[in-house]
């Protein structure tokens, strides 16, 4: 019951996160926005996000996931339902702002909850379970709003009973969620900023950041992509959201059976490595379709890249597995911190190259550099975390 939950806020988290990138076209029409500032609002949700990452682990540890995950999800009920009333662009800035901080604190602390409820047999397998929902979250933002624009005469109906939902849930949470099996949470006590200290000491997570930031770069890149497809390849707006939608759909059975995978090879960095790998190829292959290509190959080589993307769902668990338990909640904030901070620096630059050289081969170049170096730092740096044992 508790993943269940947890399950359904983070599908709540990725509707109203993907709701900006899948509404661009028509947003753009709407405001009369260029392509930098619609890229600021789209990353405008990671601004809060991002710096919320550490304080959000360090009140894992010492307030309990639970406590955290409902004061918190409060501030995404009214950034949501400021969006839906959005009438102009700063309102829907704000709005996206509050969603971010909200937010902000839900993976690190659901990932903290399935630490403490899940052996770590199946640790890998939940953490991708939960992780499949932002596929599903984003699935239904990239088709859903093409759909409601076209069948409903606008968005704003849809944005709506989503956020209805993400009340429903905040109060289900308020029954369900348990920090720990036992009657009480395990609060941490101690000097936090010594405790993030010797987080930031430790050697061993660089790589992880390091491979987590270029992985966001992937994230840019869906975030861009039905704008690049109606921009550069000529697609329709439901054309566009259609292949978006396929990536996102992929990215369901891809979390999870990656950490299935991982889980029964009794290995993180062997799939990790894998999956980077064929990510970077895909991703080199889509951008070189040209625009006569058929549909039906950009919706299957969509699909097989956002099933190879879910590669960064091991990195939730490796990080558990490299620190103590009593330092988790920290190295997981410092994890979401530096890739959501990759994210946010990078969608509006994107945007920018775009606006300034008249075209997507600049910003799409850099997207495909980050894959390179991403599947670089995985094969030559990265070390072996399964069950706490490192790699010789």
């Amino acid at each position: 019951m508790i993943l269940a939950s947890i399950c359904v806020n983070y599908f709540m988290e990725n509707f109203l996160r993907a709701a900006p990138s899948a509404l661009t076209p028509v947003l753009i029409e709407e405001f009369g926005l260029t392509h930098g500032m619609a890229g600021l609002l789209i990353s405008s949700y990671s601004l809060l996000y991002a710096v919320m990452q550490i304080p959000g682990g360090i009140l894992s540890d010492t307030q309990g996931p639970r406590r955290t995950i409902i004061g918190f999800t409060l501030f995404s009920v009214a950034g949501g339902f400021l969006f839906y009333l959005g009438s102009r662009v700063e309102m829907l800035v704000v709005a996206q702002m509050l969603i971010g901080l909200g937010f902000s604190v839900l993976y690190i602390n659901a990932v903290k909850l399935i630490s403490n409820w899940f052996p770590p047999r199946r640790q890998a397998t939940a953490i991708g379970i939960l992780s499949a929902t932002l596929g599903i979250g984003s699935f239904t933002a990239y088709i859903g709003f093409p759909l409601s624009s076209s069948l409903a005469g606008g968005w704003r109906a849809l944005y709506f009973y989503c956020c209805a939902l993400l009340v429903v849930n905040l109060i289900a949470n308020f029954f369900i969620l348990r920090d720990s099996p036992s009657s009480t949470a395990e609060l941490k006590s101690g000097s936090i900023g010594s405790t993030l200290i010797d987080v930031l000491r430790d050697w061993r997570l660089y790589p992880l950041l390091i491979g987590y930031i270029l992985a966001g770069f992937s994230w840019v890149f869906a975030s861009w992509l039905p704008q690049f497809l109606m921009d550069a390849r000529g697609f329709s707006y439901i054309e566009a959201g259609l292949v978006s939608s396929a990536g996102t759909l992929a990215g369901i059975p891809g979390c999870i059976l990656i950490g299935v995978i991982s889980d029964r090879l009794r290995r993180r960095k062997l799939p990790l490595v894998a999956f980077s790998a064929a990510y970077t190829c895909l991703l080199a292959l889509f951008l070189s379709l040209p625009r006569q290509a058929p549909l039906t190959v950009f919706l299957m080589i969509t699909a097989a890249r956002g099933f190879t993307v879910s590669l960064w769902v091991l990195l939730f668990s490796m990080v558990p597995e490299t620190l103590p338990p009593d330092k988790a909640g920290i190295g997981l904030g410092v994890l979401n911190s530096v890739g959501t901070l990759g994210f946010t620096l990078l969608a509006p630059i994107y945007g920018a190259l775009v606006d300034a050289s008249g075209g997507y081969l600049p910003s799409n170049t850099v997207i495909l550099v980050g894959g390179v170096l991403m599947t670089a730092v995985f094969a030559l740096f990265t070390r072996e975390t399964y069950r706490g044992v490192e790699e010789t």
